[in-house]
C-alpha cells in the first residue's frame, strides 16, 4: 500500500536542492508514493500565524509518516517544530534524516543540530494529558504553540502502553529518545528511504 509522507524542512534546503534529492528519490523508489511538504505554507508567511498553522494541519491530513529533513539550520525553526509536534499528536510515524552531506547546489554543509533532540514530551501520570516542551537556552520550557493536549489514544500506538517499556507515564522524553534519525549520505538514503518509512509506519501502528 502506498504511503503518503509529509516532509518537514527549512525552506533554505529547497533553494540549495538538498530537499529535492530526497523528495525525488521517494517518488522514484516507491513508484506509487506521494508526499506533502513544508513548502505548502512558504508563500503564506506574511499572512499570519493562524493561516500557517491551518495550512500545516491541512497538509498533514492523509499522511502516515513525517520525515524531518535536517539541514545546517533546521533546528529551532518555528514551523519545523510545529510540524513535528502536530505529527506526533495525530499519530504519524516520525523519522529524522540528516541531509547536510547531500551536495545540492552549494556542496556539503555542516551537520546541523537535530530538532528531535530539542523537543520533548511528557504524558501525565494518569495518562490523560500530553505536555510538550522545547529546549531554550539550555532550559526545557513549555512549547508555546501547543503546550498541552488531551491524550485521545487516537489511531496510533504512541498513546498506548505498548509504545513504552512498561508504563512510563509521568516521565520526560526527548523526541529523539523514541524516534530514530538517519544520515542520507552515510546510510544510503536513496536505497533505504522506503524501508525507513515502513519502519516508522509500523512504529506508529498505522
Amino acid at each position: 500500500m502506498a504511503k503518503r509522507v509529509f516532509f518537514s524542512f527549512n525552506y533554505e534546503d529547497v533553494k540549495n536542492f538538498k530537499v529535492n534529492v530526497v523528495r525525488n528519490s521517494w517518488i522514484i523508489r516507491d513508484g506509487e508514493g506521494s508526499f506533502v511538504d513544508s513548502s505548502i505554507w512558504e508563500s503564506a508567511k506574511s499572512k499570519g500565524v493562524a493561516l500557517i498553522k491551518n495550512l500545516i494541519d491541512s497538509g498533514l491530513k492523509g499522511t502516515s509518516v513525517t520525515a524531518v529533513l535536517i539541514g545546517e539550520d533546521s533546528v529551532n525553526r518555528r514551523w519545523v517544530n510545529y510540524e513535528i509536534i502536530r505529527s506526533f499528536e495525530r499519530g504519524n510515524g516520525l523519522l529524522g534524516i540528516h541531509i547536510n552531506r547531500i551536495a545540492g547546489r552549494t556542496g556539503p554543509t555542516v551537520r546541523g543540530l537535530n530538532p528531535l533532540d530539542r523537543l520533548g514530551f511528557e504524558i501525565s501520570k494518569d495518562g490523560k494529558k500530553v505536555h510538550f516542551y522545547e529546549l531554550n537556552n539550555k532550559n526545557w520550557v513549555s512549547y508555546a504553540d501547543l503546550p498541552i493536549i488531551n491524550n485521545k489514544q487516537s489511531n496510533t500506538l504512541f498513546f498506548e502502553d505498548s509504545f513504552w517499556s512498561g508504563n512510563e507515564f509521568g516521565k520526560f522524553y526527548r523526541f529523539s529518545d523514541k524516534f530514530s534519525t538517519k544520515c542520507w549520505d552515510l546510510e544510503n538514503g536513496y536505497k533505504n528511504l522506503f524501508n525507513w518509512v515502513e519502519i516508522a509506519v509500523k512504529q506508529a501502528g498505522k
